[in-house]
């Protein structure tokens, strides 16, 4: 016995052949698209995301993805992402997020040191309490940071540190510090060279601070192919792996 198709039957199956091999190809290409995006991707991150410590973790995003164009925006000031060029933005700070409808994942995290000038400090004597730092200048990067919010237990009175100078890049806050102007606040990443060769000097290290959080933020209506979570998997895997490397490489060199 055989059984065999009918000319009909044999058109519908060449044409589910080529509807099946057309999907096949589409899913292909969305698979390949997935693993190596194209098109145009806007990121806006921080200030001190251009401090030489992350400068070759950008570097190497850049060279994840050659098909993607990067367009990288650095600043302090916030973006609203809804309707804006902004693709995904990489925020936080002292104070972590405020609530959101955005999607959201952590993605760095570092301690905070108090930190300022050799002379600064030569000048004044080296501070014992918080209450030693009285009348001292305080640097403020971005507006706002002040000794009550770095300060992870503060006191109900603090003393009295008049802002010498507001600015909106941690790099330029820690440039002035070194210039002698006042205290700065910042991530020990950034601070780990200046400190070890004695630029600045690192104050109070037993009083606790906050911790400085970076979490990437894109919108919630941004759909699952879009390389937006391609690139926030990556800079969740390998910043702080990248960064605490180099901090390490930076401690070992100065001993």
């Amino acid at each position: 016995r055989r059984i065999s198709l009918t000319d009909a039957g044999a058109e519908l199956l060449e044409s589910a052949r080529r509807m099946t091999e057309a999907a096949e190809a589409g899913l292909g290409a969305m698979s390949r698209r997935r693993e190596q995006p194209e098109g145009r991707l806007r990121i806006t991150m921080p200030s001190g995301s251009v401090h030489p410590l992350f400068q070759e973790f950008h570097v190497a995003m850049v060279a994840q993805f050659p098909k993607l164009h990067l367009t990288l925006h650095f600043g302090d000031n916030l973006v609203d992402l809804e309707g804006s060029d902004y693709d995904l933005a990489i925020r936080g700070g002292f104070r972590g997020l405020s609530d959101s409808s955005y999607k959201a994942r952590k993605v760095y995290r570092d301690e905070v040191w108090l930190v300022a000038s050799a002379g600064y400090v030569a000048e004044r004597g080296m501070p014992q309490t918080l209450d030693d730092l009285a009348g001292w200048d305080w640097i403020e990067s971005p507006e706002g940071v002040t000794p009550k919010v770095v300060l992870a237990d503060p006191p109900d009175t603090l003393p009295d540190l008049p802002v010498r100078v507001t600015m909106d890049s941690v790099i330029m806050g820690a440039t002035f510090c070194e210039a002698g102007f006042g205290i700065f606040p910042t991530v020990r990443g950034d601070l780990i060279g200046p400190v070890s060769e004695g630029r600045l000097v690192r104050l109070l290290p037993d009083v606790a601070l906050n911790p400085v959080e970076l979490y990437a933020v894109w919108p919630a209506n941004v759909g699952p192919d879009s390389p937006v979570h391609l690139v926030v998997d990556y800079i969740a895997t390998h910043l702080q792996a990248y960064a605490d490397r180099v901090a390490a490489l930076v401690i070992g060199s100065s001993r």
